[in-house]
């Protein structure tokens, strides 16, 4: 503590200095990317990464920068990453550069895991395009790229991402990486860390107004996250187009104020004059630092900046001639390579360290293998700084002392054991058929009590598939030993989780095994924090998984406010080097049987943004019966487990209290029918004409259709009844059960009876003509009015005398309709492999 000596803060500020050119460099000769913000933030970036966590700064190991135990750096602002890429190379070159000159392996990184100067050739390119770029302009094998050799170029994205060495969280759109931050610290107190690792945040007051990162404030106050977390708030009053105060808000209302914000919501609020200045920004780490524990507070420093920052501007100007470009007009790099601004920039940096870039007065490159080669050229020329009064010497062993204090031991909680979400008590096979009573024992407390659960109930009993949601619930908590968080919005009790947990809900002081967080109606901040918690691991094993599974929720017709963190979260799933826990999407009160509540509350169109993910990455449940949930929900979980790529897993269900079906009457008798995605309910009449085949997803469509299969039966209807509780576990299937459920030719013949609708199918691959049969919400594509339950299913025409004559109309037109189809295609001649002559018809 106390301050920088005067050769600590030339080092920061030359580092720095190098960190600000290297960024500019990657603008200049890239054509592309973001420049005033990625300057603004690189002294507080710079200082984070080297002062050392007894002052503030990060606790981390460049060369295992994704350790658990390390503090978590988030540069929530993604567009301002080109600084994090720029610092990154020069840490990457100073631990290279020191390892060539020892051979001491402390200074030795994995290519593959650092950043270096041969990777700003990758800035904002495609990982395929730069496969061959070198090969493409004759440069592999030109010593300037020799980096290259050991593992390519790596690509670096427009927006931070989390496989950014340091770097934990997606940043950019709308908010949702700051969001994330307090779910991240509150994972840690989960875990049973004491102090560390903390969480260092960089966002700006421009992104701070989006809805996400607003309902941060609430997020973080409400988990109790204390000084563990630490925001960085740039406060420039500048955006992408306008000011912020006097532009979007006009300077009259003077009563909107930053620190007063902050201030209101419960927050530790500090301030810092200049975001220039290394000396007030490491006293402001170390206030941070010296923070009370106990206080639960999260904090925030609130930090003037000037958006365009240049280390060497003085008084708004780069020389006597050029004026500095700051505020918003300085948010993208828009200048043609080597302009005048940019030479005037770089004319700067030669004056200190003594070096004369190549090229930049000559005018833009001329061809690509010249801009190569003159990109290249320049980076190494920053690098060259390295070489200068022992700078390098001293990061390299600064980078060294850092990752040397990072242990493998620590007293975690969570890193003992083995990932409990493996349990064999956990698959679909080993659940119990019966309610029963299970013993448990809170660790920290030494309380322990009997805790009943019902996975399953009897035919008859009036309980929706909403009602098995708690039970799921509490069977995950019981056998993980309470690893399994939820978070809803005020409506804990509505959608049924809020009796998942064993021990009540969560406050890291007085209930640290509680699993229910109590949350405010914010569907995004709740997503966010749930998403912030499943992104961390207490594992020193990357294939390992040590951390919780979180589940938010909310009515079906509110869920898109969750979708584009969930969306983002999926990308860094996808990419992540680490295992990570899984995020669950809890659909509640789908359809249209939230009558009484008013159409606005319908979740029809809603919920169908939940199919909008890559194939494999997400599996999606739709319930109707109370039995069906636990083994469709744990059929998913036990792949989720096991399959890194799958992220989230997504539940659906409705609200009516509907009677658990009677499986006795069914084809599939199978209490655990679901876990196979799709089942039969009724199969053709063995010796007679078939009519098609009739596929059925939602709570009251369901229900409705097998209150009629008497009606069927003796109307002569012979139609296959299939219910698709989720696409995804029905594709893991053996080939033969799903030829047997729904063969190739099926998709031809068939038609949907669901509570959603025709725009989104239960199954892919349907004919052109399912539309004109299918019985959905939207049939006459109008939103529905309103009214009592019966009222809504009935104009949806979903109750079940609309269902009979649906399905009745569609077995009539069976010759018809396959008739129709094959008249659609075109007579044609091709020729077999023997040459023969075949018709087509």
């Amino acid at each position: 503590m106390g301050g920088l000596n005067s050769e600590e803060r030339q080092r920061l500020e030359d580092i720095g200095f190098m960190t600000c050119m290297t960024l500019v460099l990657l603008g200049n000769y890239a054509q592309t990317g973001h420049f005033g913000g990625p300057l603004a933030y690189t002294p507080f970036n710079v200082a984070a990464h080297l002062i050392g966590p007894e002052r503030g700064g990060l606790a981390y190991d460049y060369r295992r920068p994704k350790h658990p135990f390390g503090d978590k750096f988030m540069m929530a602002a993604g567009h301002s990453v080109p600084t994090c890429y720029a610092l990154y190379m020069v840490l990457g070159q100073a631990l290279e550069r020191k390892f060539k000159l020892t051979g001491d392996k402390r200074y030795q990184v994995d290519p593959h895991v650092a950043l270096l100067p041969i990777d700003a050739l990758g800035f904002r390119r495609g990982a395929g395009a730069l496969k061959t770029l070198l090969s493409d302009n004759g440069l592999a094998d030109d010593p300037l790229f020799a980096q290259a050799k050991a593992r390519g170029i790596k690509a670096l994205s427009g927006h931070a991402e989390s496989i950014d060495v340091t770097n934990d969280c997606n940043g950019g759109p709308s908010g949702v990486g700051i969001a994330t931050a307090a779910g991240k610290a509150a994972f840690w107190d989960m875990a049973g860390a004491k102090d560390t690792p903390k969480i260092i945040a960089l966002e700006g007051e421009f992104a701070m107004t989006e809805g996400h990162a607003q309902e941060l404030k609430t997020q973080a106050l409400a988990l109790k996250v204390g000084k563990r977390l630490r925001v960085i708030l740039s406060d420039n009053n500048a955006g992408i187009d306008d000011v912020l105060l006097g532009g979007v808000i006009d300077k009259k209302y003077t009563g909107y104020n930053l620190i007063d914000q902050w201030t209101s919501y419960g927050w530790n609020v500090f301030t810092l004059e200049d975001g220039g200045d290394y000396g007030q920004i490491v006293a402001a780490y170390e206030a941070m630092e010296a923070g009370d524990p106990s206080d639960r507070r999260p904090m925030i420093l609130v930090a003037k900046t000037t958006k365009g920052y240049w280390p060497a501007a003085s008084n708004g100007q780069l020389t006597p001639t050029v004026k500095q470009i700051v505020s918003f007009p300085s948010h993208p790099y828009g200048y043609k390579m080597n302009s005048d601004y940019f030479v005037a920039l770089a004319g700067t940096f030669e004056e200190r360290y003594g070096i004369e870039f190549d090229g930049i007065r000559k005018g833009p490159a001329t061809s690509e293998r010249e801009r190569l080669i003159q990109f290249k050229t320049n980076i190494d020329k920053v690098m060259s700084v390295l070489d200068q009064k022992g700078l390098g010497d001293w990061l390299a062993e600064r980078l060294v002392t850092l990752g040397d204090a990072i242990k493998d031991d620590r007293d975690v909680q969570f890193a003992k054991g083995s990932d409990p979400f493996l349990d064999e008590r956990l698959s679909p096979g080993s659940l119990p058929r019966e309610a029963v009573k299970v013993s448990v024992s809170n660790r920290i407390s030494g309380a322990s009590k009997e805790v009943s659960v019902a996975l399953f109930r009897k035919p008859g009993e009036a309980a929706g598939g909403r009602r098995a949601i708690s039970e799921i619930i509490k069977w995950m908590n019981h056998v993980t030993d309470s690893r399994f968080v939820t978070l809803a919005a005020d409506l804990s009790e509505s959608i049924n989780v809020e009796h998942g947990s064993l021990w009540g809900h969560y406050d890291p002081e007085t209930n640290p095994m509680g699993t229910r967080v109590k949350a405010a109606i914010q569907e995004a901040g709740n997503v966010a924090s749930a998403i912030g918690l499943v992104s961390q691991s207490a594992s020193v094993d990357p294939e390992q998984f040590k951390g919780v599974w979180a589940l938010s929720g909310t009515y079906g017709a509110f869920t898109p406010l969750m979708y584009t963190p969930a969306r983002v979260w999926s990308q860094q799933n996808q990419d992540s080097r680490f295992r990570m826990g899984v995020l669950h999407i809890l659909v509640g009160h789908s359809g249209p049987e939230t009558a009484a509540d008013g159409r606005t509350h319908f979740g029809i169109f809603a919920p169908q943004v939940w199919k909008l993910f890559p194939r494999g990455q997400v599996i999606h449940l739709n319930f109707w019966d109370y039995n069906d949930v636990a083994p469709g929900y744990f059929a998913a979980a036990q792949i989720a487990a096991r399959d890194p790529k799958v992220g989230i897993i997504i539940l659906e269900v409705a609200r009516p209290d509907n009677l658990v079906a009677d499986r006795s009457q069914f084809a599939d008798k199978d209490l655990l029918a679901a876990s196979k995605g799709l089942y039969v309910i009724r199969d053709f009449a063995p010796g007679k004409p078939k009519h098609g085949y009739v596929i059925a997803q939602g709570a009251s469509s369901t229900v409705n259709l097998v209150k009629i299969l008497p009606r069927l039966e003796q109307a002569g209807i012979n139609v296959k009844i299939i219910s698709a509780i989720s696409e995804e576990l029905f594709d893991l299937q053996p080939e033969s059960y799903r030829h047997f459920v729904l063969p190739p030719e099926a998709m031809l013949d068939a038609m949907v009876v669901s509570t959603g609708t025709r725009r989104v199918w239960p199954v892919r691959d349907l004919g052109p003509l399912t539309d004109a049969y299918s019985l959905t919400s939207d049939w006459d594509n109008q939103w529905l009015t309103g009214g009592l339950e019966p009222d809504v299913i009935a104009e949806a025409h979903l109750d079940p005398e609309s269902i009979f004559k649906g399905i009745e109309r569609f077995a009539a037109d069976h010759a018809k309709r396959i008739s129709a189809q094959s008249a659609m295609l075109p007579s044609a001649e091709v020729r077999s492999t023997s040459g023969q002559k075949v018709p087509v018809s």
